[in-house]
């Protein structure tokens, strides 16, 4: 198994899209994937064909505070073949009362034999959510939008990645890949932090992907982009990225 939590502490850098994105590409290698929607919003679930009335038994809060297994509470996504996810509700939000959940994730997923990828998507706060996200962790992918605050955002993610994660709680946890999310062809702003991500991360930096109105499009599908619209070329562009991933795993 391999667990790969998407993360910054930063909204709208398609996080969500690029958890979905990866999830769809590994079950259609034949894979058998686990997305764990860690964030209260649920975006993830929505984007894998979840709907509010979609019947579950669990949620991923229950399955960090022990009060449901993860076989329980995973449920076949509408969406995708091969994809069974959990959803992310408002309960993920009083986890702050429960600080023991900072392992849950690492201590519970690893035993688990159904699925060979595990997908975390994270909310966009360093949270108890995103902690036991990263403590988890196998690889940390980072979805970056071409904005100054957002490359700030990533070193924080490092330093924290730094000082909190690595030194106990998942030893050698890094930033792995990250990838340079809604880029327009053209734009100074999206060379320059393009340029500066290569510069600070040399060789754990994907081709970039494009932005495209069918991103916002395929959330209100339900679907990942790759199934909404597989020939649109934010489409190759994810492919393009997470096949760059997956040849240096």
């Amino acid at each position: 198994m391999t667990i790969w939590t998407v993360a910054l502490p930063k909204g709208g850098s398609a996080k969500t899209t690029t958890a979905a994105e990866l999830a769809a590409h590994f079950a259609g290698l034949g894979r058998r994937v686990l997305a764990i929607d860690a964030c209260q919003q649920g975006d993830l679930g929505t984007r894998l064909g979840l709907l509010e009335d979609t019947p579950v038994a669990a949620v991923t809060a229950d399955v960090l505070l022990s009060a449901a297994t993860v076989e329980d509470a995973a449920i076949p996504s509408p969406a995708v073949a091969g994809v069974d996810v959990l959803a992310g509700t408002r309960d993920l939000a009083n986890l702050h009362h429960h600080p023991e959940v900072l392992t849950a994730f690492r201590d519970i997923l690893p035993a688990l034999t159904i699925w060979s990828d595990v997908i975390i998507d994270t909310p966009p706060a360093i949270d108890l959510a995103t902690l036991a996200a990263l403590a988890a962790a196998d690889r940390v992918i980072v979805p970056v939008v071409a904005a100054g605050e957002a490359f700030d955002q990533v070193e924080e993610l490092q330093q924290l990645i730094t000082t909190r994660i690595a030194p106990r709680l998942n030893p050698g946890c890094r930033i792995g890949w990250i990838i340079p999310t809604q880029q327009r062809a053209g734009r100074c702003l999206d060379a320059d932090v393009l340029s500066t991500l290569h510069d600070h991360y040399p060789g754990r930096v994907t081709p970039p992907v494009r932005e495209a109105v069918a991103v916002r499009e395929s959330y209100l599908a339900g679907l990942p982009v790759s199934h909404y619209a597989p020939h649109h070329p934010v489409a190759s562009d994810y492919h393009t990225a997470i096949t760059t991933i997956l040849e240096e795993a």
